[in-house]
């Protein structure tokens, strides 16, 4: 079992798009992971759960993973607090395939 302890530095908080961010990164991992605040517990893979946890701006997160990988994947979540959920994504000229590419 790996933990390590994440600060939110979101100005809005963790809202649906990083929550969404966090179930991505964990979905291929078959084994348990949760983020804790108090004694809040939630499913990273389940976007809901993640909100219930009313995470604001300061708030201090347990990521907490058990099973192969375990390591790799609180390392995953641990980075997008980290960049602060700046992933890069496809722009719409991108995905159309019209980027001049």
């Amino acid at each position: 079992m790996i933990r390590r302890i994440v600060t939110v530095t979101l100005e809005n908080g963790l809202h649906m798009v990083p929550a969404s961010e966090i179930a991505k990164a964990v979905r291929d991992f078959h084994g348990r992971v949760v983020l804790r605040r108090d004694n809040i517990i939630a499913d990273a893979h389940s976007v809901l759960d993640l909100l219930q946890l009313r995470a604001e701006c300061g708030t201090n997160l347990e990521v907490e993973a058990e099973g192969d990988g375990d390591a790799l994947v609180v390392d995953a979540i641990a980075q997008l607090f980290a960049l602060n959920f700046a992933v890069e994504r496809p722009t719409a000229a991108r995905r159309a395939g019209t980027d001049g590419t």
